[in-house]
């Protein structure tokens, strides 16, 4: 969700690391925040309204998961306290959403529900060391919240035993950022995001259990309440370290034109891996681990934007975005069925004098893709898009 920082960025594409004019900058560029003059304030929202479907090819039936609208709040803060020194802070939602399919649907025993929060507290400072030449660095802090929900077996008695998964976690990282004026018009800025491992820390707990039973090879028949029984879990999650560069140029009378390059180091994705007080499927209630393959790709998302000053009020702003998807192919699983995404998007700013209004608006076109050949049972085709609006309000003191 690298877009959704804000109405202003959205609209731009998030092709802002080079840019020098921006609060947001708190989040995309800290060291960019040593050439503010003054102490700004931002905060909004962006809501995603996203559409995935699914038509298999076994029984000739289309799902749909259900269609909500999800809110990502912002707010970002820079401070100058010395000519050369800025004070910044961000929090945003950069990474998750919720996966929503019905309960009775296809790919049951795959995904039903998934849903995954990741707030992220950015405190960091940026140091002028030259006119042209500036440093950023700080923590990133993170609380990430999660909740999964499927169908994990079928009972004797025609009924699913069903699963919910609940747990969150705090983890740290870091960031660090610099960036240089070429000339007056044109600036350069790149930044790196370390890995962020996250142990989320929860309970499982299991529906349909009482008075059903399950046949296991032997023929064996278990009551289902020994195989599946409520306790505490884990699950382990890395999220990537990530390397951005761009550059900014106001070279053209009344535009600002920005490209950006984003590396994503999603090979830190390999697995996707949980721990059991209770193992499922285990007569014994004995602990146990259950691993999914996931084995993602580092990734690189190509960005675009463009502001035209309309006057000393209004702008103008456009982007294109061309994000690859790091989900592989054989591992591709319905909790997040996605592919390669193209992203257009608009919007506009007002200000007047030390008030500012930003609205965007973003179409998502997502390449249809299938299900994983090594880890679903599923055969058939995904496809899906998504429409984001943002809105913001930021004030200059």
């Amino acid at each position: 969700l690298y877009n959704e920082g804000s109405a202003r960025v959205m609209a731009l594409g998030a092709a802002v690391t080079g840019r020098t004019d921006l609060v947001e900058s708190a989040w995309y560029n800290p060291s960019a925040t040593a050439f503010l003059e003054k102490p700004e304030f931002m905060t909004g929202v962006a809501f995603v309204y996203p559409y995935v479907g699914f038509k298999s090819d076994k029984t000739g039936k289309k799902y749909e998961m259900t269609e909500m609208l999800h809110p990502l709040p912002f707010l970002y803060v820079a401070y100058p306290v010395k000519d050369r020194v800025t004070l910044n802070f961000s929090f945003n939602v950069p990474y998750g959403l919720t996966t929503d399919w019905d309960g009775d649907w296809e790919g049951r025993y795959e995904a039903d529900y998934t849903s995954l929060r990741c707030y992220f507290f950015v405190p960091s400072l940026a140091v002028k060391l030259t006119d042209r030449f500036s440093i950023g660095f700080g923590p990133q802090i993170i609380y990430a919240d999660a909740e999964m929900r499927k169908s994990v077996s079928p009972t004797n008695q025609g009924v699913d035993v069903k699963t919910k998964l609940t747990g969150y976690d705090w983890g740290i990282g870091w960031l660090v950022s610099a960036t240089y004026k070429i000339k007056d018009h044109t600036s350069i800025g790149v930044v790196y995001r370390s890995q962020i491992s996250l142990d989320i820390d929860g309970y499982a707990k299991y529906y349909n259990t009482e008075g059903t039973t399950i046949t296991v090879p032997g023929p064996i028949t278990i009551p289902t309440a020994l195989l599946f029984r409520n306790g505490d879990g884990e699950v382990f999650l890395d999220l990537p370290d990530t390397l951005a560069v761009g550059i900014a140029t106001q070279y053209f009378p009344r535009w600002i034109l920005s490209f950006d390059l984003l590396w994503s180091g999603w090979s830190t994705y390999d697995q996707l891996k949980f721990e059991f007080e209770h193992k499922p499927g285990n007569p014994f209630g004995s602990p146990g681990t259950v691993v999914n393959p996931k084995d993602w790709k580092d990734v690189l998302a190509i960005r675009l934007g463009a502001e035209y000053l309309v006057n000393d009020n209004l702008n103008l702003r456009f982007s294109y975005v061309y994000d690859t998807d790091p989900v592989n192919d054989k591992t591709r699983g319905a909790e997040l069925p996605t592919n390669d995404r193209q992203l257009f998007s608009a919007g506009l700013g007002y200000k007047k004098k030390n008030l500012g209004l930003d609205l965007a608006y973003t179409y998502l076109i997502m390449k249809d893709s299938k299900p994983g050949t090594k880890t679903s049972y599923l055969d058939g085709k995904y496809e899906g898009n998504a429409h984001i609006f943002g809105f913001d309000i930021r004030y200059q003191f």
